[in-house]
């Protein structure tokens, strides 16, 4: 046990917990007190951690994913690809109707349908979550900062084309890669950690050359 938390960075507690939900086997009882955790444990807890930190999964949502008919860790991202809704879907089981939403943000029916309209929100479930409020909450107010929406067309214009580019390379590596498995995973990889850090590293160093201008 020792060796398998140095070799994941996970704590001996956290790994029982992973075991008791499921979300790892029983290790091997080689003798009394004596378990032999194999290198597939390993496999595994990365795997599982992967999700945790890079889709915010849940325990739960994991589990589902596991409970699949045909779930093999061996090609675990490929699952997740086929199956990004769940892994998608909102924190919070609570689902508001178009009205809610309305009453709750003091917003008229066609406020929200334009939103809809143009792809800045989406409904989940038929209808929206506590994550579509909040960003709605936040395009409200950004509405009031910028009234002719620049910043938001820009958004969904580079939006769009960049999940058009990954959706058409996603395809490609299905298609032909000989190991799709770990071709998905650097898919994941830029599409998680290399995207948000060249959009944010950009801002700060863009800000920061004007600002020594001025």
């Amino acid at each position: 046990m020792s060796q398998l938390t140095q070799l994941t960075g996970t704590p001996k507690s956290t790994i029982l917990f992973y075991i008791k939900e499921g979300l790892l086997p029983e290790p091997q009882k080689i003798k009394p007190n004596v378990h032999l955790y194999d290198d597939d444990f390993v496999d595994r807890i990365r795997f599982i951690k992967y999700l945790q930190s890079n889709f915010n999964a849940s325990i739960s949502q994991i589990k589902q994913l596991m409970q699949q008919r045909d779930f093999d860790f061996s090609r675990g991202f490929e699952a997740v690809l086929d199956t990004l809704d769940l892994l998608m879907a909102p924190s919070s089981p609570v689902i508001f109707s178009a009205g809610e939403v309305c009453a709750k943000l003091d917003i008229s029916r066609e406020t929200l349908n334009h939103y809809l309209e143009i792809g800045a929100i989406f409904e989940r479930n038929g209808g929206f979550s506590e994550k579509e409020v909040e960003i709605l909450s936040i395009l409200l107010e950004l509405e009031k900062m910028d009234p002719d929406a620049s910043l938001l067309h820009t958004y969904l214009k580079h939006a769009k084309t960049v999940a058009a580019s990954e959706v058409n390379l996603a395809e490609k590596l299905l298609e032909s890669s000989h190991d799709r498995n770990s071709a998905i995973k650097s898919l994941f990889d830029a599409t998680l950690i290399l995207k948000p850090y060249l959009f944010n590293m950009h801002l700060v160093h863009t800000y920061q050359n004007r600002k020594s201008r001025s």
